[in-house]
Protein backbone atom coordinates (compact mmCIF):
# COMPACT_ATOMS: atom_id res chain seq x y z
CA UNK A 1 0.00 0.00 0.00
CA UNK A 2 1.50 3.16 -1.03
CA UNK A 3 1.40 5.34 1.90
CA UNK A 4 1.95 9.42 2.75
CA UNK A 5 4.89 8.98 4.40
CA UNK A 6 6.65 7.50 0.70
CA UNK A 7 4.17 10.40 -1.09
CA UNK A 8 5.94 12.77 0.92
CA UNK A 9 9.22 11.75 0.26
CA UNK A 10 8.87 11.59 -3.48
CA UNK A 11 7.62 14.89 -3.59
CA UNK A 12 10.53 16.35 -1.67
CA UNK A 13 13.18 14.54 -3.53
CA UNK A 14 11.29 15.68 -6.65
CA UNK A 15 11.76 19.13 -5.92
CA UNK A 16 15.29 18.89 -4.95
CA UNK A 17 16.58 16.76 -6.66
CA UNK A 18 19.01 15.56 -4.18
CA UNK A 19 18.05 13.16 -1.86
CA UNK A 20 20.19 14.51 1.13
CA UNK A 21 18.93 17.99 0.64
CA UNK A 22 15.34 16.87 0.34
CA UNK A 23 16.23 15.15 3.73
CA UNK A 24 17.75 17.43 5.75
CA UNK A 25 14.86 19.88 4.53
CA UNK A 26 12.34 17.62 5.76
CA UNK A 27 13.98 16.88 9.25
CA UNK A 28 14.97 13.27 8.96
CA UNK A 29 17.73 10.99 7.07
CA UNK A 30 18.62 10.41 4.04
CA UNK A 31 18.62 6.39 4.37
CA UNK A 32 14.72 6.94 5.61
CA UNK A 33 14.00 9.03 2.56
CA UNK A 34 16.07 6.10 0.40
CA UNK A 35 14.02 3.72 2.30
CA UNK A 36 10.59 5.55 1.40
CA UNK A 37 11.42 5.25 -2.19
CA UNK A 38 12.45 2.07 -2.60
CA UNK A 39 8.90 1.05 -0.96
CA UNK A 40 7.19 3.08 -3.54
CA UNK A 41 8.94 1.94 -6.35
CA UNK A 42 7.67 -1.74 -5.36
CA UNK A 43 3.99 -0.91 -5.18
CA UNK A 44 3.76 1.33 -7.96
CA UNK A 45 5.71 -1.38 -9.91
CA UNK A 46 7.87 1.77 -11.60
CA UNK A 47 11.52 3.30 -11.60
CA UNK A 48 10.72 6.87 -10.32
CA UNK A 49 14.00 7.65 -9.62
CA UNK A 50 17.54 7.32 -11.21
CA UNK A 51 20.05 7.36 -8.60
CA UNK A 52 23.71 6.89 -8.94
CA UNK A 53 25.57 4.84 -7.02
CA UNK A 54 28.11 7.55 -4.41
CA UNK A 55 25.80 10.60 -5.55
CA UNK A 56 22.73 11.95 -4.31
CA UNK A 57 21.29 13.40 -6.79
CA UNK A 58 18.60 12.13 -8.76
CA UNK A 59 16.90 12.40 -11.70
CA UNK A 60 12.63 11.42 -12.41
CA UNK A 61 12.30 8.93 -15.26
CA UNK A 62 9.71 9.17 -17.33
CA UNK A 63 7.36 7.43 -15.30
CA UNK A 64 8.00 9.93 -12.23
CA UNK A 65 6.97 12.60 -14.04
CA UNK A 66 3.74 11.15 -14.25
CA UNK A 67 3.66 10.08 -10.98
CA UNK A 68 4.43 13.81 -9.46
CA UNK A 69 1.66 14.66 -11.19
CA UNK A 70 -0.58 12.92 -9.45
CA UNK A 71 1.33 13.09 -6.22
CA UNK A 72 0.80 16.74 -6.66
CA UNK A 73 -2.88 16.40 -7.15
CA UNK A 74 -2.51 14.12 -3.53
CA UNK A 75 -1.40 16.76 -2.06
CA UNK A 76 -3.79 19.45 -2.71
CA UNK A 77 -6.50 17.18 -1.80
CA UNK A 78 -4.69 16.71 1.79
CA UNK A 79 -4.41 20.39 1.98
CA UNK A 80 -8.37 20.40 0.94
CA UNK A 81 -9.17 18.26 3.94
CA UNK A 82 -7.16 19.59 6.27
CA UNK A 83 -8.72 23.28 5.60
CA UNK A 84 -12.00 21.77 5.72
CA UNK A 85 -12.91 22.67 9.48
CA UNK A 86 -12.50 26.37 8.37
CA UNK A 87 -15.35 26.11 5.71
CA UNK A 88 -17.66 28.95 7.25
CA UNK A 89 -14.68 31.27 8.07
CA UNK A 90 -12.37 33.68 6.22
CA UNK A 91 -10.55 32.41 2.91
CA UNK A 92 -7.00 33.23 2.64
CA UNK A 93 -5.38 33.56 -0.76
CA UNK A 94 -1.57 33.69 -0.82
CA UNK A 95 0.68 35.59 -2.77
CA UNK A 96 4.51 36.00 -4.07
CA UNK A 97 5.63 38.69 -5.62
CA UNK A 98 9.46 40.79 -5.79
CA UNK A 99 9.94 43.45 -3.44
CA UNK A 100 9.04 46.95 -6.02
CA UNK A 101 6.01 45.24 -6.54
CA UNK A 102 4.45 44.71 -2.80
CA UNK A 103 5.99 48.06 -1.32
CA UNK A 104 4.62 50.40 -4.23
CA UNK A 105 2.78 49.13 -6.43
CA UNK A 106 0.61 46.65 -5.19
CA UNK A 107 -0.55 48.57 -1.84
CA UNK A 108 -3.49 50.43 -3.92
CA UNK A 109 -4.44 47.15 -5.04
CA UNK A 110 -4.58 44.74 -1.58
CA UNK A 111 -6.19 47.99 -0.02
CA UNK A 112 -8.97 48.40 -2.27
CA UNK A 113 -9.38 44.00 -2.14
CA UNK A 114 -9.39 44.00 1.40
CA UNK A 115 -12.43 46.37 1.55
CA UNK A 116 -14.04 44.97 -1.26
CA UNK A 117 -13.70 41.45 0.02
CA UNK A 118 -14.14 41.33 3.89
CA UNK A 119 -14.13 37.08 2.95
CA UNK A 120 -10.62 37.35 1.81
CA UNK A 121 -7.83 37.10 3.66
CA UNK A 122 -4.42 38.18 1.74
CA UNK A 123 -1.04 36.89 2.71
CA UNK A 124 1.86 38.71 0.98
CA UNK A 125 5.31 37.35 0.68
CA UNK A 126 8.05 39.17 -0.85
CA UNK A 127 10.60 37.49 -2.16
CA UNK A 128 13.46 37.31 -5.25
CA UNK A 129 11.94 35.62 -8.31
CA UNK A 130 13.31 32.20 -8.05
CA UNK A 131 11.93 31.63 -4.35
CA UNK A 132 8.70 32.28 -5.57
CA UNK A 133 8.97 29.70 -8.13
CA UNK A 134 10.28 27.72 -4.97
CA UNK A 135 7.03 28.14 -3.34
CA UNK A 136 4.98 27.38 -5.95
CA UNK A 137 6.49 24.28 -6.26
CA UNK A 138 5.94 23.56 -2.56
CA UNK A 139 2.10 25.11 -2.71
CA UNK A 140 3.33 27.52 0.10
CA UNK A 141 1.37 30.44 -2.37
CA UNK A 142 -1.35 30.41 -4.63
CA UNK A 143 -0.13 33.10 -6.89
CA UNK A 144 3.10 34.16 -7.80
CA UNK A 145 4.38 37.48 -9.96
CA UNK A 146 8.05 37.20 -11.19
CA UNK A 147 10.45 38.77 -13.67
CA UNK A 148 11.74 35.56 -15.15
CA UNK A 149 11.07 32.42 -17.31
CA UNK A 150 12.16 28.92 -15.05
CA UNK A 151 11.51 26.04 -15.76
CA UNK A 152 8.72 23.87 -14.06
CA UNK A 153 6.39 20.78 -14.04
CA UNK A 154 2.93 21.93 -12.25
CA UNK A 155 2.78 26.05 -12.31
CA UNK A 156 0.99 27.75 -15.30
CA UNK A 157 3.06 30.83 -16.74
CA UNK A 158 1.59 33.74 -18.33
CA UNK A 159 2.61 37.18 -19.23
CA UNK A 160 1.50 39.68 -17.62
CA UNK A 161 2.66 42.64 -19.29
CA UNK A 162 5.87 44.51 -20.79
CA UNK A 163 7.16 47.43 -18.31
CA UNK A 164 7.78 50.46 -19.65
CA UNK A 165 10.59 52.58 -17.73
CA UNK A 166 10.93 55.93 -16.74
CA UNK A 167 13.22 58.74 -15.28
CA UNK A 168 12.39 59.92 -11.71
CA UNK A 169 14.26 62.58 -10.39
CA UNK A 170 14.32 64.93 -7.45
CA UNK A 171 10.99 67.73 -7.59
CA UNK A 172 13.88 70.58 -8.20
CA UNK A 173 15.97 68.88 -10.78
CA UNK A 174 14.28 71.34 -13.46
CA UNK A 175 14.17 69.02 -16.47
CA UNK A 176 11.27 68.44 -19.25
CA UNK A 177 8.72 65.80 -19.47
CA UNK A 178 10.82 63.60 -22.05
CA UNK A 179 14.95 63.80 -20.88
CA UNK A 180 17.82 62.62 -22.75
CA UNK A 181 20.86 60.73 -21.57
CA UNK A 182 23.09 64.03 -22.24
CA UNK A 183 20.43 66.16 -19.67
CA UNK A 184 21.14 63.30 -16.56
CA UNK A 185 24.04 63.29 -14.81
CA UNK A 186 25.78 59.80 -14.52
CA UNK A 187 27.39 60.85 -11.39
CA UNK A 188 24.10 62.10 -9.24
CA UNK A 189 22.52 58.77 -10.61
CA UNK A 190 20.52 56.33 -8.05
CA UNK A 191 21.16 52.97 -9.94
CA UNK A 192 19.58 50.21 -9.49
CA UNK A 193 20.01 47.17 -12.01
CA UNK A 194 16.97 45.86 -13.52
CA UNK A 195 18.62 43.00 -15.68
CA UNK A 196 21.38 41.96 -17.75
CA UNK A 197 19.98 43.56 -20.59
CA UNK A 198 19.56 46.78 -18.57
CA UNK A 199 22.98 46.99 -17.44
CA UNK A 200 24.33 46.90 -21.65
CA UNK A 201 22.10 49.32 -22.51
CA UNK A 202 22.66 51.76 -19.13
CA UNK A 203 26.84 51.50 -19.93
CA UNK A 204 26.05 52.01 -23.50
CA UNK A 205 24.12 55.28 -22.77
CA UNK A 206 25.97 56.22 -19.49
CA UNK A 207 29.63 54.76 -19.61
CA UNK A 208 32.13 54.54 -17.15
CA UNK A 209 29.59 52.97 -14.13
CA UNK A 210 29.40 56.22 -12.62
CA UNK A 211 26.60 57.01 -10.60
CA UNK A 212 26.11 58.12 -7.01
CA UNK A 213 25.18 54.96 -5.45
CA UNK A 214 24.34 51.56 -6.32
CA UNK A 215 21.25 50.11 -4.08
CA UNK A 216 20.72 46.37 -3.40
CA UNK A 217 17.05 46.69 -3.93
CA UNK A 218 15.14 49.06 -6.48
CA UNK A 219 12.59 50.11 -3.27
CA UNK A 220 15.65 51.83 -1.87
CA UNK A 221 15.92 53.87 -4.56
CA UNK A 222 13.63 56.94 -3.72
CA UNK A 223 14.79 57.75 -0.75
CA UNK A 224 18.19 59.14 -2.19
CA UNK A 225 16.40 61.55 -4.58
CA UNK A 226 16.78 64.23 -1.57
CA UNK A 227 19.39 66.64 -3.79
CA UNK A 228 18.27 68.66 -6.77
CA UNK A 229 20.04 66.94 -10.22
CA UNK A 230 19.86 63.33 -8.33
CA UNK A 231 17.70 60.45 -10.68
CA UNK A 232 16.90 57.07 -10.95
CA UNK A 233 15.07 54.91 -13.92
CA UNK A 234 12.00 53.10 -12.85
CA UNK A 235 9.12 50.90 -14.12
CA UNK A 236 5.84 53.28 -14.59
CA UNK A 237 3.73 50.93 -12.66
CA UNK A 238 5.61 51.87 -9.36
CA UNK A 239 5.38 56.01 -9.56
CA UNK A 240 2.12 56.03 -8.36
CA UNK A 241 3.22 54.68 -4.73
CA UNK A 242 6.22 56.88 -5.19
CA UNK A 243 4.34 60.34 -5.73
CA UNK A 244 2.77 60.27 -2.50
CA UNK A 245 5.97 59.25 -0.14
CA UNK A 246 8.69 61.73 -2.33
CA UNK A 247 9.35 65.22 -3.33
CA UNK A 248 9.87 63.88 -6.95
CA UNK A 249 8.90 64.37 -11.14
CA UNK A 250 8.53 61.46 -13.47
CA UNK A 251 9.82 61.63 -16.76
CA UNK A 252 10.05 59.97 -20.28
CA UNK A 253 12.96 58.52 -21.85
CA UNK A 254 13.89 59.80 -24.98
CA UNK A 255 15.95 56.97 -25.75
CA UNK A 256 14.55 53.15 -26.73
CA UNK A 257 15.08 50.62 -23.37
CA UNK A 258 15.05 47.06 -23.04
CA UNK A 259 12.08 45.67 -22.16
CA UNK A 260 11.78 43.60 -19.41
CA UNK A 261 8.28 41.09 -18.99
CA UNK A 262 6.44 40.44 -15.81
CA UNK A 263 4.87 36.96 -15.53
CA UNK A 264 2.07 35.30 -13.37
CA UNK A 265 2.51 31.97 -11.32
CA UNK A 266 -0.65 30.04 -10.82
CA UNK A 267 -0.86 26.33 -10.04
CA UNK A 268 -2.32 24.32 -12.46
CA UNK A 269 -4.30 22.22 -9.99
CA UNK A 270 -5.13 24.76 -7.12
CA UNK A 271 -7.17 23.93 -3.89
CA UNK A 272 -10.50 23.23 -4.67
CA UNK A 273 -12.22 24.83 -2.09
CA UNK A 274 -10.37 27.81 -2.18
CA UNK A 275 -10.18 28.06 -6.45
CA UNK A 276 -13.54 30.34 -6.46
CA UNK A 277 -11.62 33.07 -3.98
CA UNK A 278 -7.69 32.65 -5.77
CA UNK A 279 -9.38 32.85 -9.48
CA UNK A 280 -11.41 35.77 -8.12
CA UNK A 281 -7.88 37.41 -6.67
CA UNK A 282 -5.59 36.76 -9.80
CA UNK A 283 -8.17 38.17 -12.21
CA UNK A 284 -8.27 41.41 -10.38
CA UNK A 285 -4.70 41.13 -9.90
CA UNK A 286 -3.86 40.87 -13.86
CA UNK A 287 -6.35 43.38 -14.37
CA UNK A 288 -5.00 46.41 -11.91
CA UNK A 289 -1.59 45.45 -12.86
CA UNK A 290 -2.42 45.94 -17.05
CA UNK A 291 -3.94 48.76 -16.48
CA UNK A 292 -1.21 50.04 -13.95
CA UNK A 293 1.48 49.84 -16.45
CA UNK A 294 -0.58 51.96 -19.28
CA UNK A 295 -0.40 54.50 -16.82
CA UNK A 296 1.62 57.74 -19.03
CA UNK A 297 3.74 59.87 -16.75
Amino acid sequence: MITAEMIQAFLSIAEYRNITIAANSSFTTQSNFSKQIRALEEETGRQLLIRHRGHSEVVLTQAGKEFLILARRWRGLMDDMNEIRNLNEITEVSIGAFDRLNTFTLQGFYRSMLKEHPELRIDVHTRHSREIYNMMEHRDIDIGIVSTVLPTYNIKISELYVEKMCVVCNAESNLGNTVSPGELDPNLEIYSRWSDEFEVWHDQNWPGRRYRIHVGTSSMSPFYLDEPGRWTIMPVNTIEGLKGMHNITVHRLSIPYPAGKIYLLEQNNPSERRQEAISLFSGKLTEYLKSKNRETV
